[in-house]
């Protein structure tokens, strides 16, 4: 299902993820053009541990530069133990959440890391929490009790440094203030998580809680979606997306999950990712309920995965003057460019939400 016109280096990276992802290998002798090349794309597709960790499996049907495989390594160990790090504060904030009676929802991170194979193969991040209504409280907490001081500039989330990593504390999943159509998905998910709260996934962290894998059916493909629509999707959002359907697709509310897909226009982006995992990197073609072989579009989508895109920051706190008017332009730009992209990722008209898009700009 490969793409023609894709480069080989490509190729030969979502062969060898494909490779990391069985769980029996046949083998054959692992070639490649350039390592050099492979190990970049891994590193900057947030792969480099998962495949690495194949090398080492195979260790003798792998021949490669001993310069790569020394910087490869480093990076994998480094890795490991961001991931260890990341772990530990996640647990201590658990705990001192608790110590405050508030309730401690992790999005995405490390309860994504537990589907993986090997849940330190997953590059972690921010700490992206939900206080079940206790935000306001919970940034209170920090700040009088822990001395740590809190951003709450966004409307979406407030945003604190504990112990090295970056937290994000949710008022809202979603941006309803960059997407119209988000208030009405953003509404869904509450609903859920209301109706779920005595049912959501405990984690092996105290006073962690993961959420439902129904609530998550929902969360991670929009996440994703919203990644892929501003140019900053990586094959880690589709490994993301793989691992956790083929771990809960049993536990889904499929007849629910997949009427939102489609009234919320997301069903042919779930058509696609699912197709590049069944048929570029060998999932299970049962844990992806009621997707079609989307196979164009599948590969579009990688193609725009693989390619090189300017970056623009999530929002214009600490952005003034020329500079937040070019801002406003390259968003615009890049909006214009990308819909096809909107179109499958939000049911809203075009020109109604550029306009919507713009007039909220404004306000910031």
């Amino acid at each position: 299902m490969l793409t023609v016109n894709m480069k080989n280096e490509h190729k030969e990276l979502l062969c060898l993820l494909k490779k990391a992802i069985a769980t029996e290998n046949n083998g054959e002798p692992i070639i490649v053009t350039d390592w050099g090349n492979i190990y970049r794309n891994a590193v900057k597709q947030s792969v480099a541990a998962i495949i690495f960790d194949l090398l080492e499996r195979e260790g003798r049907n792998v021949n490669f530069p001993k310069r790569v495989m020394f910087e490869w390594l480093g990076q994998s160990l480094f890795q490991k133990s961001t991931y260890g790090r990341y772990v530990q504060a996640v647990s201590n904030l658990a705990s001192f959440y608790a110590t405050q009676n508030i309730r401690m929802l992790l999005l995405k991170g490390y309860g994504l890391s537990l589907n993986y194979p090997k849940p330190e193969l997953r590059n972690v991040g921010d700490i992206d929490i939900y206080l079940f209504g206790e935000k306001e409280h919970g940034d209170d907490m920090v700040e009088w009790e822990l001395n740590i001081p809190v951003n709450r500039a966004y409307h979406k989330h407030s945003n604190f440094s504990y112990e090295g990593a970056a937290v994000e504390n949710h008022g809202k999943f979603f941006d309803d203030e960059k997407h119209k159509s988000n208030a009405s998905f953003e509404l869904r998910l509450k609903e859920i998580l209301d109706e779920d709260e005595r049912n959501l996934v405990e984690s092996p962290i105290r006073n962690c809680f993961l959420p439902s894998p129904t609530f998550n059916a929902l969360f991670l493909l929009r996440h994703a979606g919203e990644h892929f629509a501003t140019n900053e999707i990586s094959l880690r959002h589709v490994l993301d997306l793989g691992f956790f359907f083929e771990r809960f697709h049993n536990e889904i509310d499929w007849d629910y999950v997949l009427s939102v897909y489609n009234k919320e226009g997301m069903k042919r982006f779930y058509d696609s990712i699912a197709t590049i995992c069944v048929g570029d990197l060998g999932f299970n073609e049962e844990s992806f309920c009621g997707y079609t072989h989307s196979y164009e579009l599948a590969d579009k989508v990688l193609d725009d995965i693989f390619e090189d895109k300017q970056a623009l920051p999530m929002n214009t706190s600490g952005i003034a003057g020329i500079k937040k008017m070019n801002y406003g332009i390259g968003k615009s730009l890049r909006w214009w460019n990308n819909r096809w992209k909107y179109r499958m990722v939000y049911n809203e008209n075009l020109l109604e939400s550029f306009l919507w898009l713009s007039i909220n700009r404004l306000k910031h």
